[in-house]
């Protein structure tokens, strides 16, 4: 398989082709359908396909994974210059541990929006050396079976300014479903299960001290290739995480031209936690 890079709602990047679904952990919503695929609800475990979001299709990336980067302790010093937030990864990490849900925004709007879950799980820092999420997407009535999921490492970035999230795709990540929602399906996750994605496709968090949220975006320079449909795009992702709101916008554009190509029309996602998991972060290798 291609490698591809995690987009956090909703676009099929970090895991796609699986082919399991794990049922019985559903809430029995259905979805308004205009616009909306049509799903079966989750009752057990089926040989179908995994379903994406609304009119989204399963991307590749073209780049090829470097090797895993390794830390011995979390980012927390920053420049003089900069709020002490700007690299605290604890800090940033608490902030991003939840279970993020947009029920508000998709009862107000239903034919643009369906209810989705992104959850950010803590992993023990041992995995891959630092703070580290297991993270899941799914549609609420169906959290057993998941349309994207990854692992993702918060490491500095290289000017030492901000944060950024690096990407690891998960082999035979269907064995983990509903793992965000029940920690213990984590348990067989191990190191050599991870795939290091490229780099370019890095989510950069740079700290707002005025507004006191972390305002992020893919890194620089059109890099981060995604091809959908046998078209190719470069990824455009943006987000405000706060202490009580996470607002992410991914979009796919035209490398010539900046054109949208695919991504959300009707703006970010706007996600408030349901669930917490600040206290489940760890803060080094002993913790």
């Amino acid at each position: 398989m291609a490698p591809v890079c995690f987009v956090t709602a909703p676009f099929p990047a970090g895991q796609c082709s699986q082919l399991k679904r794990r049922g019985g952990n559903t809430t029995g919503q259905a979805l308004p359908s205009r616009g909306r695929p049509q799903l079966a609800r989750s009752g057990g475990r089926h040989s179908s396909r995994s379903a994406a979001p609304p009119g989204v299709t399963p991307p590749s990336a073209t780049a090829s994974p470097p090797a895993a980067s390794s830390s011995s302790s979390p980012p927390t010093a920053a420049p003089s210059d900069l709020a002490p937030e700007a690299t605290d990864a604890v800090h940033f990490a608490r902030w991003l541990a939840a279970d993020w849900s947009n029920k508000e925004q998709a009862l107000e709007n239903p034919p643009f929006w369906a209810h989705i879950h992104v959850v950010f799980r803590p992993l023990p820092w041992s995995l891959v050396d630092g703070i580290a999420f297991y993270a899941e997407s799914a549609y609420d009535y169906m959290l057993g079976n998941p349309y994207k999921t990854s692992v993702v490492k918060v490491v500095l970035s290289p000017d030492g300014r901000a944060l950024e999230l690096e990407n690891y795709k998960i082999k035979d990540a269907d064995e983990f479903w509903l793992g965000a929602h029940e920690p213990e399906l984590l348990e067989g996750l191990t190191a050599d299960r991870l795939v290091r994605m490229p780099d370019v496709c890095n989510t950069v968090y740079t700290w707002d001290a005025a507004e006191r949220v972390y305002r992020a975006a893919t890194r620089p320079g059109k890099a981060c290739i995604i091809v959908r449909q046998g078209v190719t795009t470069y990824l455009d992702s943006t987000a405000v995480l706060s202490a009580d709101r996470y607002t992410p916008w991914d979009l796919g554009r035209d490398p010539e031209t900046d054109e949208r190509v695919w991504g959300g029309a009707a703006g970010a996602f706007d996600f408030v936690p349901m669930k917490r998991f600040a206290d489940d972060v760890p803060t080094g290798p002993e913790s």
